[in-house]
């Protein structure tokens, strides 16, 4: 039977007992923490991932992939067991944050605001895909992607404002502080040189 002495020692010192622990097993077993928790780490990215555009899953699916492994090692180091015993709905909370970051780092916006990307480079493929000019031209929305980005940001901002918002070159050109003629050259100018991103273009 613990006495009130032995237990008050324990208080005061089980919290040194728990993070010397912590960082031996850190320190000593990395990777075989990993491995044990790799599905549901793995299961987790890739619920996140299928939310994403596709061009920024593959390419950020490597740093992601790290980001959540370091996040569940560094929620580890601040777990209570005491508090908490399984570890793992905080670390699922905080590798989710920590993607969640990574992703509203590389986009300056809030991943939510990427639907809005998806939805316009739809309409873009739509509208181009209609066009004579661009018949069977678009295989998919990473092609887009790169072509838009021969753009300057301007120029993009005609284009998707024109195709998929719909508005007027009067309309643009009062928000942007030029002519509804200069709007229309530069849109005119910014297809030709979308037109030279695909390689059948009559």
């Amino acid at each position: 039977m613990n006495s009130p002495k032995c237990e008050e020692l324990w208080e005061k010192i089980k919290l040194n007992v728990l993070n010397n622990l912590k960082i031996h097993y850190l320190k000593t077993y990395p990777a075989e923490i990993l491995h044990y928790y790799n599905p549901k780490i793995t299961s987790l990215f890739k619920h996140y991932t299928r939310f994403l555009p596709l061009f920024v899953a593959e390419n950020e699916a490597d740093d992601l992939k790290t980001i959540a492994q370091l996040e569940f090692l560094e929620t580890l180091k601040t777990w209570d067991p005491n508090k908490c015993p399984d570890i793992w709905p905080l670390a699922q909370l905080r590798i989710t944050g920590a993607m969640k970051d990574h992703i509203r780092f590389i986009t300056k916006a809030n991943p939510a605001s990427l639907h809005e990307w998806v939805t316009e480079v739809a309409n873009f493929y739509l509208t181009i895909n209609a066009s004579k000019n661009f018949e069977n031209e678009v295989e998919n929305n990473m092609q887009i992607k790169d072509a838009l980005t021969t753009l300057t940001p301007r120029e993009q901002k005609i284009v998707l404002d024109h195709i998929y918002k719909d508005k007027k070159f009067q309309e643009i050109g009062e928000k942007l502080n030029i002519s509804e003629s200069q709007v229309s050259r530069i849109y005119k100018k910014s297809m030709e040189k979308l037109k030279k991103q695909f390689p059948v273009v009559k």
